[in-house]
């Protein structure tokens, strides 16, 4: 199985969609209400999207190996686990 196309795949159709619109919505919610907590998770996303936006690049660059995909993979699939048990 070919783990960097599915990881591409993935965060192109799904996480970064999903990244991209909390971006927006902590980005408005903060310009409303300056609140510490929201400023926090909006630069913690914006963490989060700069190191999916590196994961595309180093696949664009085939600087990512099928390993690294995989742990990747496993990565979000277990973030994916823990988000539906909330």
């Amino acid at each position: 199985m070919d783990y960097i196309k599915e990881l591409e795949t993935l965060l192109k159709t799904d996480v970064l969609v999903e990244v991209n619109k909390d971006v927006q919505e902590l980005e408005k919610e903060y310009s409303q209400k300056k609140k510490k907590a929201i400023k926090e998770e909006l630069e913690y996303m914006l963490k989060v999207k700069l190191y999916f936006d590196e994961v595309l690049i180093d696949i664009e660059n085939n600087t990512i190996t099928q390993e690294q995909a995989l742990d990747i993979l496993e990565g979000l699939e277990d973030m994916k686990v823990e988000n539906q048990e909330v």
